[in-house]
């Protein structure tokens, strides 16, 4: 892989990052329970620290599996409780 497509690559999983990471901010705060992130075309690649970034904050990130079976979209959530 060259050098401008692993870049175009990383700022794509940064990018999804951030998503998650206003996500997980809002529900945080209390903004809502459950907030889900649609979209994401490297769903699959940024699923494991998504969910390590959640955990963090005691919230839950689960995937919503398209047809082809990759996520195209993550929830997240607060949990039970």
């Amino acid at each position: 892989m060259d050098t401008l497509t692993e870049q175009a690559l990383q700022a794509e999983i940064d990018r999804e990052l951030r998503l998650v990471d206003s996500a997980i901010a809002m529900v945080r705060s209390g903004s809502a329970r459950r907030v889900t992130v649609v979209n994401l075309p490297l769903g699959t690649a940024v699923l494991e620290a998504a969910r390590a970034r959640a955990a963090l904050h005691r919230l839950v990130v689960t995937p919503v599996w398209s047809a082809d079976d990759s996520p195209c979209a993550l929830v997240v959530d607060a949990g039970e409780g």
